[in-house]
């Protein structure tokens, strides 16, 4: 009896030193899947990191009509960072795009030295640079803003602590994509409560657990998107929901739902954004523990 009890602790003991490699997992991984999953994860870290990441936005600044005036000045209708000069110029809202004036000198597009320019508000391949910022118009329904990039903000510096639910092949679903007659129109709400209409070009059912579940995707320009809650939203993971990039369906209408690759919206790591809300429709009476958790950032 002694042997077997020394022999039982000696194995608790290699399996509590060696977890990580299996003695306890309850469900295979196959390799080539997990680095899949694992790859996709870097590149989430590495795009939030970008230049045209989330993690680097500073400032989200709404226009008015007419003029508005920028600086770090507390005289300004729009204030800036403090690196800006107090007075550094005015932007005016047109019937058609928005004028710039600065007092000084900043760069377009990164390759024209400029003190005015006038750009479209409907399209974002337009910004300027000063120093280490970037800025740019974007389009919220029917209002504007300017959206302030810090490229050597500090947070940028530090370890991006995203957390993911276990890698668990068992939520890589097949679904079933049933395309509408007529797209469905749904009014879409975001966080700052700015309204908006968007297409829905059908419907996806899938099972989990021996239940039907169901949501309605959008296109997107290389595939469909959907965002969706469930029972693990606000707890879990992020309280605004989260979406899911899909392929488009195959010739027999199959698409595939892998939740491992479920993300959080910008909003959970950056305040600056103006991220949607997800339909109810979208909400699927399931805990899915795959996929993105809630950000917590390291201090």
């Amino acid at each position: 009896m002694s042997t077997f009890l020394s022999l039982s602790k000696t194995f608790f003991i290699l399996c509590y030193l060696i977890s990580s490699y299996g003695c306890f997992r309850n469900h295979y991984i196959d390799p080539k899947y997990e680095k899949e999953i694992r790859n996709f994860r870097k590149n989430r870290i590495k795009f939030l990191k970008s230049e045209k990441g989330y993690l680097n936005i500073v400032g989200l600044y709404w226009l008015k009509e007419g003029e508005n005036s920028f600086g770090s000045g507390k005289n300004n209708d729009i204030h800036f960072p403090k690196e800006f000069p107090k007075d550094f110029g005015t932007v005016t809202r047109l019937k058609k795009g928005f004028s710039f004036t600065f007092k000084e000198n900043v760069t377009l597009n990164n390759n024209k030295i400029i003190t005015s320019a006038t750009v479209d508000g409907d399209n974002q391949s337009n910004f300027f640079s000063y120093g280490p910022f970037q800025w740019l118009i974007i389009k919220s329904s029917d209002n504007y803003a300017i959206r302030m990039r810090n490229l050597e903000s500090e947070i940028l510096k530090e370890n991006l602590n995203l957390r993911f639910y276990q890698i668990d092949e068992k939520w890589k679903i097949i679904g079933k994509f049933i395309k509408y007659e007529d797209h469905k129109t749904h009014i879409i709400t975001n966080v700052r409560d700015h309204t908006y209409k968007e297409k829905i070009p059908g419907i996806i059912n899938f099972s989990m657990h021996g239940d039907s579940f169901s949501f309605e995707p959008k296109y997107t320009k290389d595939g469909m998107q959907v965002m969706f809650t469930d029972q693990t939203t606000g707890s879990e993971t992020f309280s605004g929901g989260r979406f899911l990039l899909l392929e488009y369906p195959d010739e027999n209408q199959e698409i595939i739902l892998d939740f491992n690759k479920a993300l959080n919206f910008p909003c959970a790591v950056n305040n600056y954004t103006t991220c949607p809300i997800p339909p109810k429709s979208n909400h699927i009476n399931l805990a899915i523990s795959a996929g993105e958790k809630i950000y917590i950032r390291e201090k």
